[in-house]
């Protein structure tokens, strides 16, 4: 077997960098557009819209949902190159000095790898940090109910807004599921001057329609704020409140807004305090097969590409492309889905795809290469 060139290599290279840097553009322009259309026709309603916003919110949208992109603009970029090298007869040239496509597949292979760990070691990080900055930027300016929840080593920080301009920190250690029974809790209740006025300690207290309900609470209160009034025990106290169980479910944080680095804490405290921690599992195990799916994308796409320039048509790589690309991420959210159900362990579930797509991809290349 003739040794592949360094030169070679980085030829190719430059070329597969080319057009994924190319194809990658394209498709994040194409999405910048679309959400900014869809985020001007909802930004319309509140009467607080203006041009340079919208680009400035779509902004911090774009690079989380450019990575959900990035394995397909390493699909397309390979089947182009490698289709755009054989149409030229470079690669024929090459094979024929006995160079075999194990060897000239080495460049595209390490690039995308690379790609696949810069997604998951930098670029989800940050693009997690801007989509929650996104999200906060989007309630601000469509009027949504101020409510932030927080899951901790410490237990549940709930912090909601008041009619009375007044803002309530709820803390409990414990949550019991899924009737949202907090044990301990306490209360902390601020003045629209962020003046603490007074807090409720109490025993245990239930989130039930339009109003918590706190068992055994003493109101306490704030040191120096109303000296005048002694702390009172009540054996049921309520507090009014628009926020209902669903409404804290939906806030609390999604899988895409925790970096990659602090998935598994997040859902070890998670699974700690009671609530669901599957979905961070099947993002953490998703993102840590990113590189075997890359790779394995490469193999099909030289399966695909690597033809004679007789044998190739067109219509035949395009459909063989699409059909590629809807089989793998198909098969990876169906798997993904009995994975959270607990149908399959997790694991296997998110590198089931991944195996399965370069399986295919070095059975299609060795029928190709050796016959």
């Amino acid at each position: 077997m003739t040794m592949v060139s360094p030169i070679l290599l980085r030829y190719i290279g430059r070329r597969y960098l080319t057009s994924f840097a190319a194809i990658y553009s394209g498709l994040l322009g194409m999405i910048y557009l679309i959400d900014s259309i869809e985020l001007m026709k909802r930004l319309a309603k509140y009467g607080n819209f203006s041009f340079g916003r919208l680009l400035r919110i779509t902004a911090f949208k774009l690079p989380e949902v450019g990575l959900e992109l990035l394995p397909f603009a390493i699909l397309i970029a390979a089947v182009f190159t490698f289709w755009r090298l054989t149409r030229t007869s470079e690669l024929v040239v090459v094979r024929a000095t006995g160079v075999s496509a194990w060897q000239f597949l080495l460049a595209p292979l390490l690039l995308a790898l690379a790609i696949s760990f810069l997604k998951m070691t930098v670029l989800n990080p940050l693009g997690s940090a801007m989509l929650v900055h996104y999200e906060q930027l989007e309630a601000r300016y469509m009027s949504v109910e101020s409510s932030t929840i927080n899951i901790a080593r410490t237990g549940l920080w709930l912090r909601q807004g008041m009619s009375d301009d007044r803002t309530a920190i709820i803390h409990a250690a414990t949550i019991k599921l899924p009737e949202w029974s907090l044990t301990p809790v306490t209360a902390f209740f601020f003045d629209k001057n962020d003046q603490m006025t007074h807090r409720i300690d109490g025993e245990r207290a239930e989130l039930q329609q339009g109003e918590w309900v706190f068992y055994k609470a003493w109101s306490n209160p704030a040191a120096g704020f109303n000296d005048e009034v002694s702390p009172q025990f009540y054996e049921q106290l309520r507090l009014k409140s628009s926020v209902t169980i669903k409404d804290i479910e939906n806030r609390f944080a999604s899988p895409q807004t925790i970096s990659f680095w602090a998935l598994p804490e997040y859902a070890h405290i998670m699974q700690d305090t009671g609530f669901e921690s599957n979905p961070l599992w099947a993002r953490f195990y998703d993102l840590l097969s990113e590189p075997l799916l890359s790779a394995s994308l490469v193999f099909l796409a030289a399966a695909l590409a690597l033809r004679s320039p007789r044998q190739q048509r067109g219509w035949f790589l395009v459909i063989g492309t699409v059909f590629v690309g809807f089989f793998v991420f198909f098969l990876g959210d169906f798997l993904q889905a009995l994975g959270i159900s607990e149908r399959l362990p997790l694991i296997v579930a998110s590198f089931a795809p991944a195996t399965i797509s370069l399986l295919m991809g070095l059975t299609a290349l060795l029928y190709l290469e050796d016959g």
